[in-house]
């Protein structure tokens, strides 16, 4: 027959073994359980308590004793005997169930090889923007750059900008949590895309998106790092105006403009109403879309203006 009914959770409880406060199922903690199995119960020399113990000592004089000797790195001290301070314990520290391991106690020791692979690369040192210095001013607008035309292996290394790019790119992707393979492949993009560059030139997203798609590059981490650096130009054409251009494709113009406007005051809020995200927008413009479709426009008929009424002829009027 089970000790408690079925569905019943023990609420949290101190253990009356060590006294500790915490989660454990039945009317001991697990470790204490564990303890008396392999012990006999008796008056305990330190608390004087009626419990299993071990040297005449129960287990929380043991961890009592133990949490003595450690040092303040939490690591037992050389040449310590947890034994010769059990007769010194004369208060106890109480703690929450699990804290306390009767095996390895300590860390473990790391191995003489050390961490497995090559040695991990040192973080890119400080660096800042480049001081442009003196510069004669452009005549012209900059012109487009074609970086799809740039080969990686004869990007420009030694650039100041890939160096400030670089540290801006560490910093980030430690805030992020980037991985390794991320990282490299930042540092690979940032390298093409800024061989070259100089004070004043803007990076565009339409000159590097195609580019750094066909390297398989990830655009968006590359553009964040341009874009802490001030120097990108967000040029892309929304996807949501994409969008809402097929959408209303093949409808009537009058139709077309007020599913427009609808569609509009639903992303972006109106004066009564609140933005709704963007998926529900796409849903709701979905839905109506069909019986949009089937409302044809009025056309005159052949004859001429559908407002004028045809005449009566005056012989049939006879």
């Amino acid at each position: 027959m089970a000790r408690f009914p079925k569905g019943y959770v023990k609420p949290t409880s101190s253990c009356p073994g060590c006294l500790a406060w915490g989660d454990f199922r039945g009317r001991l903690c697990h470790t204490c359980y564990m303890f008396g199995r392999g012990h006999d119960a008796a008056e305990c020399a330190g608390c004087r308590r009626v419990q299993p113990l071990k040297w005449d000592y129960c287990r929380l004089c043991w961890c009592q004793a133990r949490l003595g000797a450690k040092t303040a790195d939490g690591r037992l001290a050389e040449g310590t005997d947890v034994r010769e301070r059990l007769a010194a314990v004369r208060h106890q520290q109480l703690f929450f169930v699990g804290m306390h391991y009767r095996k390895r106690p300590t860390p473990p020791a790391r191995r003489k090889g050390g961490r497995r692979g090559p040695p991990r690369k040192p973080p890119p040192a400080s660096a800042w923007r480049p001081d442009p210095g003196w510069q004669q001013p452009p005549l012209f607008e900059q012109i487009p750059r074609h970086f799809g035309r740039l080969d990686p292996a004869d990007a420009d290394l030694a650039s100041p900008w890939l160096a400030w790019a670089k540290y801006l790119a560490h910093r980030l992707a430690e805030a992020r949590g980037w991985g390794r393979n991320i990282r490299f492949a930042v540092n690979r993009g940032l390298a093409v895309v800024l061989t070259g560059h100089v004070e004043g030139d803007v990076i565009r997203h339409t000159e590097i998106f195609s580019s750094l798609r066909a390297l398989d590059l990830p655009v968006g981490h590359i553009v964040a790092v341009l874009a802490e650096m001030g120097i990108f130009e967000d040029d892309s054409e929304p996807s949501f105006e994409r969008w809402l251009v097929g959408r209303l494709e093949g409808l009537a113009p009058g139709i077309r403009s007020e599913a427009e406007r609808w569609t509009r005051v639903l992303r972006d809020g109106g004066p009564r109403s609140l933005p709704r995200r963007e998926g529900t927008v796409w849903l709701s413009l979905n839905q109506v879309r069909p019986a949009a479709g089937m409302v044809e426009p009025l056309r005159p008929p052949a004859g001429g203006d559908p407002r004028r009424r045809p005449r009566p002829r005056q012989d049939a009027a006879r």
